[in-house]
């Protein structure tokens, strides 16, 4: 039998009372050339042209730079710690603004 805890607050995570979500975060450099294709209709775009391109325009170095770019994490969280997460995702510190007068 498997036994989860969750990662952010280390504790354990009963599988048989439903309360482990899974979070999953890919991290990769945005690559934008112009306009997204998935936008408009483009049934008649042909792709393997803009691979090929694409291609061509990466040197091997670029790739390994890519790979160190890219990043997959998967994390196992409780119910208390999925809530605060989907909250703040990125675990912004929110701080009270003090409103000052113009004097």
């Amino acid at each position: 039998m498997l036994h989860y805890s969750c990662d952010a607050c280390k504790r354990p995570i009963e599988a048989a009372s439903g309360g482990r979500h899974v979070v999953k975060i890919e991290v990769f450099p945005a690559i934008e050339d112009g306009p997204c294709p998935c936008d408009g209709d483009h049934d008649d775009a042909d792709h393997l042209e803009d691979v090929q391109d694409l291609l061509e325009r990466i040197d091997e170095g670029d790739i390994e730079d890519l790979e160190e770019a890219t990043r997959s994490l998967r994390f196992d969280l409780c119910d208390d710690c999925r809530r605060r997460f989907v909250k703040n995702p990125l675990g912004v510190r929110v701080g009270k603004k003090f409103g000052f007068s113009n004097n």
